[in-house]
């Protein structure tokens, strides 16, 4: 390409006729047999970078759309105000800006190295991004140093997927079409608040930009348990949800699906970079938490009597109860302990017996609040009743003596208070 031809294509003179063509709705008359190309996504990011399949219908007199030993160019044209279908293809062209507010650019050819051929009826190509290398008659460009973009204050655009048969040196036939829409890449801003009980149930908001009200068109989990009854703000900046039951644990990721592109909140301004740990700065990761909380019912009891307690909470499937076990057995154990439990050193007044596994989330267990009735010759109690006060129920997955060394720390759940009073 010669500095002449390059500068006229830059300095808009291109630009014009192609606008022209392409947003007026003067566009040359598309192939007869073109067909309708279903896309493994109808929508996808501002910015591009994004893999599409697209696949074509087989029929009697095409059984072949994209036929063996085939180069099929791919271009993806501006749907303006002028007509939907797609143009003749525009030879030489990588990137070709629209004119007027709001618009973007008119045809974008996807690399030739970016398409492939898989069968006689399906390709994948890529969606160029901002570090896509363009070129003009194979010689560099930086026309399209910016991708696939929106423009302006555009929250969505809606594009043109157009196949040809030959390279784009050429005045290719149409072989098939498809309909894309353009959407705000999301972000993530902040998780409000940033923690749940273990049991679920928590409201929170999330704030950033992005999320799409459409119904179910936004979905997210946090540490790989989906959130319910997601309703997204009307400007698309935030939505609010709530937490599923979960097993306890910290630093977990919330993620987000939308019709612009996943987000998660490990990067949280979705700039495909390692983030910053500064808190202070966009990129820094916003962590969620499912902490270690159990509810208990009834939640108190006079002493010296036996109480069955209903503990609900989650997790409870996986963990293993020995109704001869004693209080240092390194199976699954539930404590009433004063103060924090340490494996080694403060594993409570009493254990709560005989207990049934009812689900994931719920278990009943037998509490003696005199200590030495459901079984003396382990029971963590000493003689007496145990005395009156407020403690902690503490489900350990592990009672070994030693469980909170080597083995780390195994509570399962905890933070539910019994009362032992007079009455």
């Amino acid at each position: 390409m010669t500095t002449s031809r390059r500068g006229l294509l830059r300095t808009g003179l291109t630009t014009v006729a192609l606008t022209s063509l392409l947003l007026t709705g003067t566009t040359a008359p598309a192939h007869a047999a073109a067909s309708v190309m279903t896309l493994s996504s109808t929508t996808g990011p501002s910015g591009g970078g994004n893999t599409l399949t697209g696949t074509v219908a087989a029929t009697t007199a095409n059984p072949s759309p994209f036929p063996a030993g085939s180069n099929p160019t791919v271009q993806i044209q501006y749907v303006g105000t002028g007509s939907t279908a797609c143009a003749a293809m525009a030879k030489n062209v990588t990137q070709i800006a629209a004119t007027g507010p709001a618009t973007t650019a008119g045809v974008l050819t996807v690399n030739p190295e970016d398409v492939k051929r898989i069968s006689g009826t399906k390709i994948a190509f890529r969606i160029p991004s901002s570090s896509y290398p363009a070129t003009v008659d194979d010689e560099p460009s930086t026309v399209n140093d910016s991708g696939l973009v929106l423009a302006g204050t555009q929250t969505t655009a809606k594009w043109n997927i157009c196949v040809y048969d030959g390279p784009s040196t050429t005045a290719g036939t149409l072989l098939a079409t498809a309909a894309y829409t353009l959407s705000l890449r999301p972000k993530i801003t902040a998780i409000i608040p940033a923690s749940s009980p273990a049991s679920g149930g928590q409201s929170i908001t999330v704030t950033g930009a992005g999320f799409s009200a459409t119904a179910n068109a936004t979905t997210a989990s946090i540490g790989g348990a989906g959130l319910t009854n997601i309703k997204v703000a009307a400007n698309g900046n935030s939505f609010t949800a709530t937490t599923s039951a979960r097993a306890a644990g910290s630093n977990l990721a919330l993620s987000v699906n939308t019709p612009g592109g996943p987000v998660t909140s490990l990067d949280p301004d979705n700039n495909g970079q390692p983030p910053d740990e500064v808190a202070e700065t966009l990129d820094a990761p916003i962590y969620f938490s499912y902490s270690n909380g159990i509810t208990v019912m009834p939640a108190t009891a006079p002493s010296g009597t036996i109480v069955d307690v209903d503990v609900k909470g989650v997790g409870f499937a996986a963990l293993t109860f020995k109704a001869s076990a004693a209080a240092t057995d390194a199976t699954a154990h539930i404590f009433l302990v004063g103060d924090a439990y340490v494996a080694a050193s403060n594993r409570g007044v009493q254990e709560c017996k005989k207990v049934l596994v009812v689900s994931n989330t719920e278990l009943i267990c037998t509490l003696d609040l005199l200590g030495d009735r459901l079984n003396p010759a382990d029971s963590t109690s000493t003689a007496g009743p145990v005395p009156e006060g407020t403690y902690t129920i503490t489900v350990v997955a592990n009672g070994a003596l030693d469980a909170g060394d080597a083995a780390g720390p195994t509570i399962v759940s905890s933070g539910s208070t019994f009362t032992v009073g007079p009455y």
